[in-house]
């Protein structure tokens, strides 16, 4: 028979088993994405009215109001009667959002006006956008 030396066998049986690590990767891929919060931008960039105070803001519902008096969310274009199952669906998602109107500064005051009593009434907490 013949032997074989032991240098030789341990260079034969060393394997590295990825398995493990590659599910700790996916678990923490699905953790992120599950808990990450995506922010839907309304589609145009109303030109805004000036404000003298104004604070920072982070909202996770973003409506813009143009001068034509059409609302727009996530890149779509809406009467304001069409609003409320959208944003319905977009605080389901996220229940702790917040909102903000960024209104044109040739946009109605009323169709504006209607958009915060909407978001009022679905209990979201609101503040109009200024420069």
């Amino acid at each position: 028979m013949a032997r074989r030396s032991r240098v030789e066998i341990d260079s034969e049986d060393t394997e590295l088993n990825m398995t493990p690590m590659l599910d700790v990767v996916f678990i923490l891929l699905i953790f992120f994405i599950v808990t990450s919060v995506f922010v839907k931008t309304p589609g145009i960039e109303p030109n805004r009215p000036e404000a003298k105070t104004a604070a920072e803001w982070a909202p996770g519902i973003l409506i813009a109001v143009n001068s034509d008096d059409e609302v727009w969310i996530d890149k779509q274009p809406y009467a304001v009667n069409e609003i409320r199952p959208i944003v319905l669906a977009m605080r389901d998602e996220n229940p702790k959002a917040e909102a903000i109107i960024i209104g044109d500064r040739e946009a109605h005051v009323g169709t504006v006006m209607a958009v915060q009593e909407l978001l009022a009434d679905l209990q979201i907490n609101t503040r109009i956008s200024t420069e």
